[in-house]
């Protein structure tokens, strides 16, 4: 015989766990439908590597790569170095011209690289001779073909 206290308990242990089972397929469906497939259980997870080359545009419209993503301009202190690794540390996006995993997804990657091109335009502030960044990035998911797509940032104004 089943005491109150066992059957006071019955309820809210079930409304739990179809809340629970609830938002998981939630979760799961939104990651079919998005193209962010975070929280979407994938049993086995996207894998794609790619290799990203950075690119400077000076004022004049000069198209001049950066070796590794580091770059030197002469200003009024001196020669100041800059270099994308200081800017960007984390998720995968540092290190450029170096064959990497993308974290999660490759759309995921290539919206964080994007992201990060601004951000570093936005704080290069004594880089007088830059007007936009661009990154070159290479990628091959699972058993496909290498493609490439070329990622701006938004242009500088002075």
């Amino acid at each position: 015989m089943k005491t109150p206290s066992q059957k006071s308990l019955k309820s809210p242990i079930l409304l739990f766990c179809s809340a629970y089972i609830l938002v998981q397929l939630f979760f799961i469906t939104r990651a079919h439908l998005s193209e962010d497939k975070r929280f979407g259980f994938w049993m086995f997870a996207e894998t794609s590597v790619f290799k990203a080359e950075l690119f400077r545009i000076t004022e004049g419209g000069e198209k001049i790569k950066t070796k590794n993503g580091v770059w030197t301009i002469k200003s009024n202190e001196g020669r100041v170095v800059y270099s994308w690794d200081s800017f960007v540390r984390d998720y995968r996006l540092n290190q450029l011209e170096r064959e990497k995993r993308a974290k999660g997804s490759m759309s995921r990657t290539l919206k964080f690289l994007d992201a990060a091109l601004d951000f570093v335009v936005d704080n290069i502030d004594g880089d007088k001779e830059t007007r936009q960044l661009v990154l070159l990035v290479s990628y091959r998911k699972a058993d496909g073909e290498e493609q490439q797509v070329t990622l701006e940032s938004k242009r500088r104004i002075f």
